[in-house]
């Protein structure tokens, strides 16, 4: 992908298209969010992020699109509210990771039926076949822009130090 090569026409109203749906989606998760009383999209993307796991705020902010400066406000909100909780990080005890707690999950849960109906809601025009042809033409989209390794989920995190040496040994190491 050279950045010197001009777009043709077609790859230009592709990329409109797309761009375009991101803004209806936004829209989309807002009305979830407001629902649930969640209060906002971040905290549902960050609800969202912990689905699979506990995990360390850094890694969140970065699965999120988070300022880290963000993330530490959203997430001590979540704690007060009692749908986190911080807990120590089993392969580094100087790190906190992030995790959900039942009350957690269950807003999460409501959140995705939420955010699942108000969809369906919006595309109810939609004869059966063409949300189909929607939701095979997303799911080619998906395996393309991974095989392009557009989206790299196993990326590691930037900002946490490694931990295989202690910074004792960094240090003496320079």
């Amino acid at each position: 992908m050279s950045p010197t090569r001009t777009p043709s026409e077609e790859e230009i109203a592709l990329a409109e298209s797309l761009w375009g749906l991101f803004g209806l989606f936004k829209g989309i998760t807002q009305r979830a969010a407001q629902t649930v009383e969640l209060g906002s999209p971040e905290r549902a993307r960050l609800l969202y992020g912990l689905k699979a796991g506990a995990c360390r705020a850094g890694f969140l902010a970065q699965q999120a699109k988070i300022s880290p400066s963000t993330i530490t406000e959203v997430v001590e909100d979540l704690v007060a509210d009692g749908l986190v909780r911080r807990e120590a990080d089993p392969e580094d005890r100087r790190a906190v990771r992030v995790a959900l707690t039942g009350d957690g999950r269950r807003h999460l849960q409501r959140f995705e039926h939420a955010a699942a109906i108000a969809l369906a809601d919006s595309l109810r025009a939609l004869s059966p076949a063409q949300r189909q042809h929607i939701k095979t033409a997303f799911a080619d989209l998906r395996e393309a822009l991974s095989d392009a390794e557009v989206m790299n989920p196993s990326q590691p995190e930037a900002n946490l130090r490694p931990t295989t040496r202690t910074h004792k040994e960094a240090a003496s190491a320079r």
